[in-house]
C-alpha cells in the first residue's frame, strides 16, 4: 500500500461539480503508483463504472459518497444540509449507499440538493464508515454551539455506524480557515478517543484543469467562466501528489497514515456477471410446477396452433431448442417475456414480428413472441442462443409506441415496484453543445459561433478534434481567431463529460431482489424508477435487463387498419397483410414512402432494379442495402438476371450461397460453411462467426487453425480450406443477421400491403405520425397527389386531431389534414375544439368558435393560426376578413353576451368582405403546414412543362423502358430532395430528386454541372434540367445543364404545337363529360389544333376547335381528365405514338 490514499475524489458523475474523467483519473494513479482510491461523488451514478475500472487496472476501489442531510424535508423555511463521508466498507455498507442514495433521489429536493434526513441514517447505516465531513459536517456545526455538543454529536454518529467507523475528517478544501478548523476538530477527536482522517477535495486532474472547472460551474449556475473564477479566489481543486498532500497534513501524521488503515478496512467485493433471473410467478391454481415444465407445455401447444402440419423436422427442433434452454436456466426468462407480449396483444397494443437474432428460435416462434417461422425461413437458433458460448438470451420486442408504457406497468406490477425499473443513461456534453455552453460561459454572442457550429456535423459520436483535424477551413478559421481559440480549448475540456441523467429510450431492468439494494434509483415519469447505473453497468450486475421498444411503424399500422375499420368496413388481420400482387406493383415501382426499411432513394432504386417477388427478395434487400455490403449489390442483381454467371469460392458452397447468387449477405451463411466445410457445430460456427469478426490478428490466427483442421477432416484440401477462411475473413463485417432481416421484411411487408391495397388510410395515418416534421408531411403529401389521392385542408367542423381519410360523394378518397398538423395549434386547443364540436354541434361562425371553446387553450394566436391555415373557411367568405373580425371579437369577453347571443346571421352580416391575395395563402399555409394545401403545387410545374415542351416525367420513364437512347432530354420539375457531398478531389457534386407529380427521377449533378447551380427556393421554383439518361439505370440521370423557371409563365407560348387529349372508356360513354370537354376548348378559343385519343382506340382531330395553350386551360383540362391525360407535342412528332 502506497503512503497515503485519497479519499475524496469527485468525479465527473457529480455533475458538472467535477472535471474528472475516470479514464483520466484511472491514468494518474497508474503513473503515480496508487494502490486504492476513494470516491465521494453525490449519488452514485458513476460508483460502479469507477469500481470497474479500478478493477481492471489493479487498484483498490473505495466506494464513497457525500451525502446531505436534514431533519426534516418539508421544514420551512428549509433547513441548510449537513454534509458526511459514507464509505462502504463492505457488501452490506455498498446495499447500504445504494439504499441512501435511492431516498435521496426519489425523495424533494431541498435548497436545490437531493438530501437524506437523519431519521433515514439511523436507519441505514450498516456497513458504512464515516468521515465527518469537515467545515460542512454536522461537527462543525455543534462545535459552533460548544464542545459538548460535539461530542454528543460524535456519540450519535457512534450510536450508528459502530465503534470505530467514525473518524473525524480533517478536510482540505484550500479555503484559508482550513488550518483552523483541522486544528479544532483534530484537538476534539484527540480529547474524545476519535481516530483523525486527512482528506483532499479534488474536482479536476491537473492544477491548470480548473479553468474546465469555471466552465462547468458557469453552465451549472447561468453565471460567466469570470465571476466563477474570481468566486474561487485563486483555490484549485487538483488531485494531490504526494509531496503536497503531505505538507498539508504535516502536523497530523496519524491522519495520513489512517487514509491507509480506511483502505485496508474496505473488503467490499461486489459480484459481476452472476446472472440474476427473476422468478417467473406461476399461477396458484396451474398444476404445473416447474418453470421448466411450464414453458415445454405452453411450447408445444403454441406450435401446435401456429404451424397447420407439425412434422418431425418441427418437433425435433423443438424440443432441441428446449432442451438447451432448460439446461441454460433460461426457462424463466422465455417464460417472463411470452407472459408480457401475451398480456399487450389481449390488451390490443401492436407488438412487432420479432427484430434480432430472436426470430431465429422456433420456441419464441411457438409462444408467439415472434411472427415469423424460423423453420420455414431457415433460419438459426444457434445465433440466438448459442449452447457453446454461454450468454444472456436477448429478446428485443417493439411494441406500439403509445402504449408501449402499459405493458412496462404491467411487469412492474406483476413484479413489484421494488423490483422493476427503467435504465438511466448519461446525457453528455457533445462536440456542439460543448461550443454553445463555452460561449455562454465567455458571454460570447450565439452569431459568433456558429461559423464553427455549422461546420460540426449534428450526428451522435462526432468528436471535436477529430472535425478539426479533417476540415482545413475551420481549423484555419479558429487560428485566425484568439476568441474562438479560447472556446475550442475550453470546449475541448468538458466535450464528453457528463452533463445531465436521462432515461434509456427502451431498457427496463426486472429484479429477483429489491433493486435499491443492488443499484441506486432515482425517480422517473409515470411513478416509475429509474436506475442511476447505465446500461452497461446494469449488464455488469448480472441483472434481467430487456428492451420494450416502441415502434412507430406499429403505431401507423393501428392508425391505418382502425382507419380502414371505419371507412370500407374491413377489418384487417396481420396474416392478411401479405405480398399480393398490388404490393408487389408498389415495391417494383419503389412506391415505398412511408414503407418500414425501403424509404431511402437507394432502396427504392435496388426494388426498381430487383422487382421483388417473394419475402426472400426483401430479406436481401434490407441485407444488403448498408455500408458495405451494398458493394454488392450490382453482382447480386446481374447473377439474379442471368447477366453473369454465379460464382463460388468452391462446389461446397452451392447449396449454402445459391439463394443469394454465391454471395455471403448473412451472418448465418457463414455459421453454415463452417458447419459443412469443416464439420462445426453451429454453436463451434457462431463462436467462429463471432472471432473472425473482430479481425484480431491472434484470433484470427487460432480460428484457421480449427477451421482448416475440420475442413481437412471433412476431406477437403488445404488450399481450398485457407481460401475460404480468408474469403470468410474479408466478408465477416458485411454479413447481416438474416432473422433481423426476416422480422423486418414482414414488418415491411405488412406497411408495403396497406399502402398499395388501402393508401389513403395508409398515408393519413403516416402523415399523422409525421406531424413534428413538416418537411415529411409535405413529402407525403406529394406522394399523395401522384396517386391522385386529393388532399383536403384542415377545418375545424372536419377535422379531427389526426388526419382522416375520408370517402368522397363521387367515391374517391381523401386524406383530411388533422387540426394537430398547424403549427401554433397545440393539443389542449385541439381537444377543446374537437370537444366543443362534440358537445353543440359545428362551429357556424367565428364568434360561435369563440364563445364554446376554452380561452385558456383556444387563444388569440391559436384561431390566427387556424384562420391562415384555411380551417376556419367554412365560417367566412375570406381569411382576410376572418382575420378582421378576429381583431374585433377577441377584444370581447368570451363570456359577453354580445358574443353568444348573436345569431349566425347577424354575425356574418356584420363581416366586411376583405379579398385575400393568394401568394399570402400560399406564404401562410407553407410556414404553418409545410406546404401549399389551398393549390396544386405542381400547376406551374405543369404550364412550365408546356411552355417548354417538356414530356411529363412519368411519361419520360414510361418511355424509358427497354430503351438504350443515350441522348439529352429536357425535363422539368421541383426540387424534391437536394443533397450535396465531396469528391475524393475534393470538389461538391449534387444529386436531385425531381419531381413533377406524376413521377421522381433521381438526377445526378457532376462537379462541372453543380459548380454553375443556381440559387433557387425548392418550395417555390421550377427548375429545367437537360439530361442524359445513366447507362446503368434508366431511371436515374446525369444532368448538362440546370436552369431555374422563376415566376409564372410567359402568355405567349410556342407556335406549332397539338393538345393530345386521352378520353377514357368510361368518359368515351358519358356525353354530359364530353360536352363539357368540349365547352372547355372552345371557352380558350386560339390557333393550335386538338386530337383526341380514345381509349377505344379511336383518334379524332378536332377541325372546327382551336384553342390557345393557357395554364388554366390545362389546369381545367388536367383536373377533368387526369395528369396524364393531357399532353402537348408539337405537331407530327408525338412521342407516345
Amino acid at each position: 500500500m502506497t503512503d497515503f490514499v485519497h479519499l475524496r475524489i469527485y468525479t465527473e458523475y457529480s455533475l458538472l461539480y467535477s472535471a474528472i474523467r475516470l479514464s483520466d483519473l484511472m491514468d494518474y494513479l497508474l503513473k503515480a503508483g496508487s494502490q486504492a482510491v476513494g470516491i465521494a461523488d453525490y449519488g452514485m451514478m458513476g460508483a460502479l463504472s469507477f469500481y470497474r475500472a479500478c478493477q481492471d487496472r489493479g487498484i483498490k476501489p473505495i466506494l464513497g459518497q457525500t451525502i446531505a442531510i436534514v431533519h426534516d424535508r418539508s421544514r420551512r423555511p428549509a433547513e441548510k444540509p449537513s454534509e458526511l463521508l459514507l464509505l462502504a466498507k463492505d457488501d452490506r455498507g455498498y446495499a447500504t449507499l445504494c439504499q441512501l442514495a435511492t431516498l435521496a433521489y426519489t425523495s424533494p429536493e431541498v435548497m436545490g440538493k437531493k438530501v437524506n434526513t437523519w431519521k433515514e441514517i439511523e436507519l441505514h447505516h450498516e456497513g458504512l464508515l464515516c468521515l465527518t465531513g469537515g467545515a460542512k459536517g454536522p461537527l462543525e456545526s455543534a462545535l459552533a454551539k460548544g464542545k459538548e455538543q460535539a461530542l454528543r454529536a460524535l456519540e450519535q454518529l457512534t450510536s450508528w455506524f459502530g465503534q470505530g467507523n467514525v473518524y473525524v475528517e480533517l478536510l482540505a478544501t484550500g479555503d484559508r480557515e482550513d488550518a483552523t478548523i483541522m486544528h479544532r476538530h483534530a484537538r476534539l477527536a484527540q480529547e474524545a478517543g476519535y481516530p483523525t482522517v486527512a482528506t483532499s477535495i479534488a474536482r479536476h486532474v491537473m492544477s491548470q484543469d480548473v479553468r474546465y472547472l469555471d466552465v462547468l460551474s458557469g453552465i451549472a449556475y447561468g453565471t460567466t467562466v469570470e465571476e466563477e473564477a474570481k468566486a474561487r479566489h485563486g483555490i484549485t481543486y487538483e488531485i494531490k501528489e504526494r509531496s503536497a498532500f503531505t505538507d498539508l497534513f504535516a502536523n497530523y501524521p496519524d491522519a495520513i497514515q489512517n487514509t491507509i488503515e480506511i483502505a485496508n478496512r474496505v473488503q467490499l467485493s461486489i459480484s459481476l456477471h452472476q446472472v440474476t433471473l427473476p422468478h417467473f410467478k406461476l399461477d396458484d391454481q396451474d398444476p404445473i410446477e416447474s418453470q421448466e415444465a411450464l414453458l415445454t407445455d405452453i411450447a408445444r401447444r403454441g406450435l401446435l396452433d401456429r404451424v397447420p402440419e407439425v412434422n418431425e423436422t418441427y418437433r425435433q427442433r423443438l424440443e432441441d431448442e428446449l432442451a438447451i434452454i432448460h439446461k441454460l436456466g433460461f426457462a424463466g426468462y422465455f417464460l417472463i417475456v411470452w407472459d408480457f407480449v401475451r398480456y399487450a396483444k389481449m390488451k390490443g397494443i401492436s407488438v412487432g414480428p420479432g427484430r434480432g437474432s430472436a426470430a431465429g428460435s422456433l420456441v419464441a416462434y411457438a409462444l408467439s413472441i415472434t411472427d415469423v417461422d424460423p423453420v420455414a425461413y431457415h433460419l438459426l437458433f444457434e445465433r440466438f442462443l448459442n449452447p457453446e458460448r454461454i450468454s444472456w438470451p436477448d429478446i428485443d420486442i417493439d411494441f406500439e409506441t403509445e402504449r408501449r408504457y402499459e405493458v412496462i406497468h404491467y411487469v412492474m406490477q406483476k413484479y413489484g415496484d421494488q423490483h422493476v425499473a427503467q435504465i438511466g443513461t448519461m446525457g453528455t456534453l457533445a462536440a456542439r453543445a460543448a461550443i454553445r455552453d463555452v460561449a455562454r460561459t465567455l458571454s460570447l454572442p450565439q452569431q459568433d459561433i456558429q461559423p464553427i457550429i455549422d461546420k460540426i456535423p449534428n450526428t451522435p459520436g462526432v468528436r471535436l478534434e477529430r472535425v478539426i483535424t479533417e476540415n482545413a477551413s475551420l481549423s484555419m478559421m479558429i487560428k485566425q481567431s484568439p476568441v474562438l481559440t479560447r472556446v475550442i480549448e475550453l470546449a475541448l475540456g468538458i466535450e464528453g463529460l457528463s452533463r445531465h441523467t436521462s432515461v434509456h429510450a427502451a431498457g427496463v431492468v426486472i429484479s429477483r431482489y429489491p433493486l435499491a439494494t443492488i443499484a441506486p434509483l432515482m425517480q422517473g415519469a409515470e411513478e416509475m424508477m429509474v436506475t442511476q447505473y447505465s446500461m452497461e453497468d446494469i449488464e455488469a450486475l448480472g441483472l434481467l435487463k430487456m428492451d420494450f421498444l416502441g415502434l412507430r411503424t406499429l403505431t401507423i399500422l393501428d392508425r391505418a387498419k382502425s382507419a380502414i375499420r371505419k371507412t370500407r368496413g374491413i377489418a384487417i388481420k396481420d396474416e392478411m397483410m401479405i405480398l399480393d400482387d398490388a404490393t408487389r406493383e408498389l415495391l417494383a415501382h419503389g412506391d415505398t414512402d412511408g414503407c418500414f426499411q425501403l424509404e431511402s432513394t437507394g432502396v427504392k432504386n435496388v426494388l426498381k432494379a430487383m422487382q421483388p417477388q417473394d419475402i426472400e427478395d426483401l430479406i436481401a434487400v434490407i441485407s444488403l442495402y448498408r455500408p458495405g455490403p451494398m458493394e454488392q449489390i450490382d453482382t447480386f442483381l446481374k447473377a439474379r438476371r442471368v447477366e453473369i454467371p454465379i460464382v463460388y469460392e468452391v462446389p461446397a458452397l452451392a447449396p449454402i450461397l445459391a439463394p443469394t447468387y454465391g454471395i455471403i449477405v448473412y451472418q448465418e451463411q457463414i455459421m453454415q460453411i463452417a458447419n459443412v466445410m469443416a464439420g462445426f457445430s453451429l454453436g463451434q460456427a457462431d463462436v467462429l462467426r463471432r472471432a473472425v469478426s473482430k479481425k484480431k490478428r491472434e484470433v484470427l490466427d487460432a480460428s484457421r487453425i480449427d477451421f482448416v483442421a475440420g475442413c481437412l477432416a471433412q476431406g477437403h484440401d488445404e488450399a481450398s480450406a485457407n481460401h475460404v477462411y480468408d474469403w470468410i475473413v474479408r466478408f465477416a463485417d458485411y454479413g447481416f443477421n438474416r432473422s433481423h432481416a426476416a422480422a423486418y421484411a414482414v414488418l415491411a411487408i405488412r406497411t408495403a400491403y396497406l399502402k398499395a391495397n388501402y393508401r389513403p388510410e395508409f398515408m393519413a395515418a403516416l402523415m399523422t405520425d409525421s406531424f413534428s416534421r413538416p418537411d415529411k408531411v409535405a413529402q407525403y403529401a406529394a406522394s399523395c397527389r401522384r396517386a391522385g389521392i386529393l388532399l383536403l385542408p384542415p377545418d375545424v367542423n372536419l377535422s379531427d386531431q389526426a388526419c382522416t381519410s375520408e370517402r368522397l360523394a363521387d367515391g374517391r378518397y381523401g386524406v383530411r389534414l388533422g387540426l394537430l398538423a398547424i403549427k401554433n395549434v397545440g393539443y389542449n386547443a385541439v381537444l377543446s375544439i374537437l370537444a366543443a364540436r362534440e358537445k353543440a354541434g359545428a362551429f357556424t361562425s367565428l364568434s360561435n368558435l369563440f364563445a364554446k371553446t376554452d380561452s385558456r387553450s383556444t387563444t388569440k394566436r391559436v384561431v390566427q393560426s387556424l384562420i391562415q391555415a384555411g380551417a376556419c373557411s367554412s365560417l367566412g367568405p375570406s381569411r382576410q376578413t376572418l382575420l378582421m373580425a378576429l381583431e374585433k371579437i377577441s377584444m370581447q369577453p368570451r363570456e359577453s353576451k354580445q358574443l353568444s347571443l348573436l345569431t349566425d346571421q347577424e354575425d356574418k352580416e356584420q363581416l366586411v368582405m376583405y379579398p385575400d391575395d393568394e401568394e399570402e395563402i400560399e406564404a401562410w399555409e407553407r410556414d404553418l403546414i409545410g406546404f401549399v394545401v389551398a393549390k396544386d403545387p405542381y400547376r406551374l410545374v405543369l404550364a412550365w412543362q408546356a411552355y417548354e415542351h417538356a414530356r411529363s416525367l412519368d411519361d419520360y420513364l414510361d418511355g424509358q423502358e427497354g430503351s438504350q437512347e443515350q441522348g439529352v432530354v429536357k425535363l422539368v420539375g421541383k426540387a424534391a430532395t437536394m443533397r450535396s457531398v465531396k469528391t475524393k478531389k475534393g470538389d461538391t457534386m449534387g444529386f436531385i430528386t425531381l419531381d413533377d407529380g406524376t413521377a421522381m427521377v433521381d438526377i445526378v449533378l457532376f462537379a462541372s454541372v453543380y459548380r454553375l447551380l443556381p440559387s433557387f427556393d425548392k418550395t417555390t421554383d421550377v427548375l429545367k434540367i437537360d439530361a442524359r439518361r445513366d447507362a446503368q439505370n434508366p431511371r436515374k440521370m446525369i444532368a448538362v445543364k440546370v436552369a431555374v423557371l422563376q415566376g409564372e409563365v410567359p402568355e405567349s407560348p410556342s407556335q406549332g404545337m397539338t393538345l393530345f387529349l386521352k378520353i377514357n372508356a368510361k368518359m368515351e360513354q358519358d356525353h354530359e363529360q364530353l360536352a363539357q370537354v368540349r365547352r372547355l376548348l372552345l371557352a380558350h378559343s386560339g390557333a393550335h389544333d386538338v386530337v383526341l385519343v380514345y381509349a377505344s382506340g379511336k383518334v379524332l382531330s378536332l377541325s372546327t376547335i382551336h384553342v390557345d395553350l393557357t395554364e388554366p386551360l390545362l389546369l381545367s383540362l388536367t383536373r377533368l381528365l387526369g395528369k396524364n391525360a393531357v399532353k402537348i407535342e408539337r405537331k407530327n412528332k408525338r412521342s407516345d405514338d
